[in-house]
């Protein structure tokens, strides 16, 4: 796909069948799946080739604190999120789509099945070997391997994978669209950087034109028959705030819906356990290799809460994993900048140091087809929750504006005490569940024990979603079933601000998904 700038390409008319707002895995997916289809796409990245300090990326908090600063998820460049993102996929469970009496305004559109085959679909674009099928007893189907004795105790719990993502040109590292967006053939279709779209112009339902800023605030005017919005979970709802000059409230806010029910993973460290007695566990609850039709595929193993507890005792879909931190000398991470063709004296002497460990980590890798035996400063016991959708967690304008005048987003972020208590029921009844297998439990964290009343040691991940959520009803979202915007006849959402309700698997796999079926009814 050819890759210009703004500031130098010299057409007198910016024009599109379709205009792709933003270059991350929503974005670029929507683009690749529209590429030789006799449709002239125009991809606008706000952003350059590389990741540089941007007043742009900033947000003013006035709700729950935020753990780390958003410009490492809002990554304003070629390739968007997937620049930092860990390469960690699983599609949503079927009881995510569904309205859950005991939380409120759950429920999607849609159902899992509806997107099964997008899933599918979603694997080519992110460096996987399945896209569904394997975050269940599945799995070892897949694998080729007996499930493992005893068995979870599936009233309380289910085991569950999670597929992690392999660059085509990096097998140490997860997929980066960015470096790869120059390589895919598309002869209508072109990207533009240092575009950055500043102001959707509406009339008579539909967008009539795009505002559209150079890196030194030079404005063109764009026009294009179709336009999807795929900034990221904040800036989604940012644009259509702003964009303000014909419609007040903004693009698509009739019903004052854009910006509500913002949510995020919550997600933290509920437990340890000891490196040596753990091995076990780790063993089981651990990474296998997957042997596909493209290569093998690194898949992690861990538990969450069973749908009957959920409805039971009224928790929130929550999910629990391990966690092995490697020492600073652990030989592995150097024998992968060795590979690289990256090495340095450290990495000479954490690999002359471990034959034993390197060792047997080629017979676990070869011959075993599981993770590697890292030198370990702490094993940790991990948990990621989803959050209750809330109409005043919530994304506004700031009247701080960054270098273009644009009104910075503030981020009023909720939480609510179920997440904490979904939380620490699960580190208990998994504790429970390690003893009853047979391995040492986890020590809990003081906080995350069921009786304890100290605050929640839970952050933001960084997986910011529902601030466009779909709806079938105008009043209750932002977009319908297909992802277009209630009211506005040709504008469309992709990526995560979509979704109404988050469960606990990161987002990336759906959201590609949705963009694989969104990019479905363009071509239509």
């Amino acid at each position: 796909m050819r890759v210009d700038d703004l500031r130098t390409t010299r057409d007198e008319e910016l024009v599109a069948d379709v205009c792709v707002i933003g270059s991350g895995p929503a974005g670029l997916t929507v683009a690749s799946e529209l590429a030789n289809s006799a449709l002239r796409v125009l991809v606008l990245e706000s952003g350059g080739a590389d990741l540089a300090p941007d007043d742009r990326d900033e947000i003013e908090s006035i709700g729950a604190a935020r753990a780390r600063p958003y410009r490492n998820a809002r990554n304003r460049m070629l390739g968007g999120s997937s620049h930092t993102w860990s390469g960690r996929c699983a599609p949503l469970d079927e009881l995510d789509f569904t309205a859950r009496s005991w939380v409120p305004h759950s429920g999607w559109p849609i159902g899992s099945a509806e997107l099964e085959p997008y899933w599918e679909r979603a694997v080519a674009h992110l460096g996987l070997g399945y896209g569904s099928g394997f975050s269940d007893d599945r799995f070892w189907r897949l694998a080729d391997r007996t499930p493992p004795t005893p068995p979870v105790d599936r009233t309380r719990l289910t085991p569950y994978f999670w597929q992690i993502s392999r660059d085509p040109s990096d097998p140490f590292d997860a997929k980066r669209f960015g470096p790869h967006a120059a390589g895919i053939i598309a002869p209508d279709a072109r990207i533009l950087l240092n575009a950055t779209v500043v102001h959707l112009d509406t009339e008579n339902g539909r967008v009539r034109a795009l505002r559209v800023a150079d890196a030194d605030g030079r404005e063109r005017v764009l026009r294009a028959g179709r336009i999807v919005l795929a900034t990221g979970g904040i800036e989604n709802a940012r644009l259509l705030l702003a964009s303000n000059r014909i419609e007040p409230a903004g693009v698509g806010n009739r019903h004052d819906v854009v910006g509500r029910y913002l949510l995020d993973h919550r997600c933290g460290v509920v437990g340890s356990l000891h490196p040596h007695s753990s091995a076990a566990a780790r063993d089981r609850f651990g990474k296998y290799l997957v042997k596909t039709h493209d290569g093998k595929h690194t898949f992690s193993h861990g538990l969450a809460l069973s749908p009957e507890i959920q409805a039971a005792e009224g928790l929130l879909n929550c999910a629990l994993w391990i966690q092995e931190v490697p020492a600073a000398d652990d030989p592995w991470e150097s024998v992968k900048n060795l590979l690289r063709g990256h090495p340095s004296l450290h990495d000479a002497r954490a690999v002359a140091g471990h034959p034993g460990l390197l060792l047997s980590g080629a017979k676990r890798r070869l011959v075993d087809h599981t993770g590697l035996p890292h030198k370990l400063e702490q094993v940790e016991l991990r948990c990621m929750v989803e959050q209750v959708p809330d109409p005043h967690s919530r994304i506004t304008l700031s009247d701080t504006t960054d270098h273009l005048g644009r009104r910075l987003p503030m981020i009023d972020w909720r939480l609510d005490p179920r997440e904490d208590a979904t939380v620490r029921r699960a580190a208990a009844l998994v504790a429970t569940e390690f003893e009853r297998l047979g391995y040492p439990a986890p020590v809990l964290e003081e906080w995350a024990r069921e009786t304890s009343d100290l605050p929640a040691r839970l952050t933001d991940w960084a997986h910011p979603s529902g601030a466009t959520r779909m709806s079938a009803d105008p009043r209750h979202g932002v977009v319908d079933a297909d992802c277009r915007v209630h009211d506005v006849e040709n504008l469309y959402i992709a990526g995560s601000s979509v979704f109404p309700t988050n469960g606990h698997a990161n987002p990336t796999l759906t959201l590609v998904a949705l963009a694989v079926r969104l990019a479905d009814l363009l071509r239509r």
